[in-house]
C-alpha cells in the first residue's frame, strides 16, 4: 500500500518509482513518474532504456503524439513503487524525454486509487486489489 502527500499546488500527478532492467542489474530512481490514467500502456523515454540498457523489440507498436502517428519499440522492465509493489511490465520507448516515466493503465489498473485534498497537500492512496 503507497500513502504519499504530495503538493496541491501540483498540476501533474508524479510518484518516485525505482526501475530496475533485471538482465542486466542496472537500476535507478526517478522522482519524474507521472501517474498517468490516460495511457494504456507504461513507458520510458529512449534516453533512459539506453541507460537501463533494456533490450528493446520491435512489435509494429505505434503511438499517438502532438506531432502525429509515431513507431515505438516495446521493452521489459520492473518498477518498484516506494511501498516496495514490483511491476514487470512491457514498456513503450518513448522518442521523448520530456516525462522520462510514465506510469499508465498497465499498472493502475491492477489497484485501487485515490486523491483526497488535505489543507496543504493532494494525499495519494494506491494499492493492490
Amino acid at each position: 500500500m503507497l500513502d504519499l502527500d504530495l503538493p496541491k499546488q501540483s498540476a501533474l500527478l508524479q510518484l518516485p518509482v525505482l526501475l530496475r532492467n533485471t538482465l542486466v542489474g542496472k537500476a535507478t530512481y526517478t522522482k519524474l513518474a507521472l501517474w498517468d490514467t490516460g495511457a494504456e500502456m507504461s513507458g520510458v523515454s529512449e534516453e533512459l532504456a539506453a541507460w537501463l540498457q533494456l533490450e528493446l523489440r520491435d512489435e509494429g507498436m505505434y503511438m499517438q503524439s502532438a506531432s502525429g502517428t509515431v513507431s515505438v519499440k516495446v521493452a521489459t522492465c520492473q518498477f518498484e513503487l516506494p511501498s516496495g509493489e514490483l511491476f514487470e511490465q512491457d514498456v513503450l520507448v518513448l522518442p521523448t524525454n520530456d516525462t522520462p516515466v510514465i506510469v499508465g493503465l498497465d499498472i493502475i489498473k491492477q489497484g485501487f486509487f485515490f486523491l483526497k485534498p488535505e489543507p496543504d497537500s493532494l494525499h495519494f492512496h494506491y494499492e493492490l486489489i
